[in-house]
């Protein structure tokens, strides 16, 4: 894998911006292209979401999208896109592969009169991606997002998907970190790592990355997502390349201990991988590094979950205390019987005795002759 540097720019074999791509997903086409040379397009797919305002297949073009964006979109867009557009040109051929199947990587810059970044071309992801998801009586077949890695195996069973072990989570890490350490080796920042920008397959436990059409050079505006915000990266602050370790980090740690909350970076912390030595102090890293400049890579992590050692700099880096664990939860009480209602001075009333009401009868009786002799 190569070592991490910037993209400056096509490769010098690459040909200029107009010649073709060098792509192995089934169609060449020039890296800039008008709608017009699309042919029709089909009804969205998706709609307003993220930077996009509709992604549409492409009748002629079967597995291919146009991903349309929203008209206020930066100028220096344009740029960018062709700048990734250009980038599988500079990897190694096998970095190259990875990168081309593991993700929707874009092969084309749309432009119009007026607007040079209308949007981009993008494979459809792969059909093993999707699954039947059953819900009670009913499924559906979609795609299955990478969180369902951070769920039990129950969870799974219950939807119809196959138990995972560690054997599958662990071959899902290690692509995904794979893919990670490629984009850190472009000096691309991806900011979005999370449960819903990868696609898994159970099958062929595989990841696929989307959105990847949105990464920047060396920083970009924090995408922002519930419960993945960096701690060290200040709120209004541009996401990097190290905000990007802490959130694959994250990821990688929900999806190897298929745990949500606190419990997984306890999990972590136990060391349960025998064969993956490493992976607990490459993961307690990303995760705690009091210096954000001392998280370490991603392709530290995937040498890890490769069974590799962790090779870092002396001192080892600080780490913050372990989050604290979510309140756990405890058994409903069994119920006990009401109690008597207390006296007014706080006693239980005594139970009464057969022998009080012998007392009771003859006290009656004198009373009735009393009664009687002074008539």
């Amino acid at each position: 894998m190569t070592e991490p540097r910037l993209i400056d720019g096509a490769d010098e074999n690459d040909g200029d911006g107009d010649g073709p791509a060098a792509d192995p997903r089934g169609w060449v086409l020039p890296r800039t292209v008008s709608v017009s040379d699309l042919g029709p397009l089909a009804d969205p797919i998706s709609e307003h979401n993220g930077q996009a305002v509709a992604v549409r297949p492409l009748e002629n073009h079967p597995g291919w999208l146009a991903k349309l964006y929203r008209p206020d979109q930066h100028p220096e867009d344009a740029q960018r896109l062709d700048l990734l557009i250009s980038a599988p040109g500079t990897l190694p051929e096998a970095d190259r592969a990875v990168l081309y199947a593991g993700t929707c990587w874009p092969a084309a810059r749309i432009h119009e009169p007026g607007n040079p970044a209308v949007g981009c071309v993008i494979p459809t992801a792969p059909e093993q991606y999707r699954a039947e998801l059953r819900r009670g009586k009913f499924g559906e077949r979609r795609f299955v997002e990478i969180d369902w890695l951070a769920k039990s195996d129950e969870s799974n069973r219950g939807v119809g998907l196959p138990p995972l072990g560690l054997a599958g989570r662990l071959a899902a890490c290690r692509q995904l970190t794979e893919l990670a350490a490629i984009l850190e080796s472009l000096g691309l920042v991806y900011s979005d790592w999370s449960f819903s920008n990868a696609f898994w397959s159970p099958a062929q436990r595989s990841v696929y990355l989307i959105d990847v059409d949105g990464c920047q050079p060396e920083k970009m505006p924090d995408i922002h997502q519930p419960n993945w915000a960096d701690p060290l990266t200040p709120p209004g602050t541009d996401a990097d390349g190290y905000t990007d370790r802490y959130r694959l980090g994250l990821l990688v740690a929900k999806c190897m201990t298929g745990q949500r909350d606190a419990r997984a970076f306890h999990t972590v912390a136990a060391s349960p991988w025998d064969n993956q030595p490493a992976v607990s102090d490459v993961l307690l890293d990303m995760l705690l590094a009091t210096d954000r400049e001392r998280r370490p890579s991603a392709a530290q992590l995937n040498q890890a979950l490769n069974g590799g050692p962790y090779l870092r700099t002396v001192p080892r880096p600080t780490r913050t205390e372990l989050p604290p664990l979510p309140p756990a939860v405890t058994a409903t009480a069994v119920e006990k019987p009401e109690p008597e209602p207390p006296t007014p001075y706080g006693k239980k009333p005594e139970p009464f005795s057969p022998g009080g009401w012998v007392v009771v009868l003859v006290i009656a009786v004198i009373l009735l002759f009393v009664i009687a002799a002074n008539h």
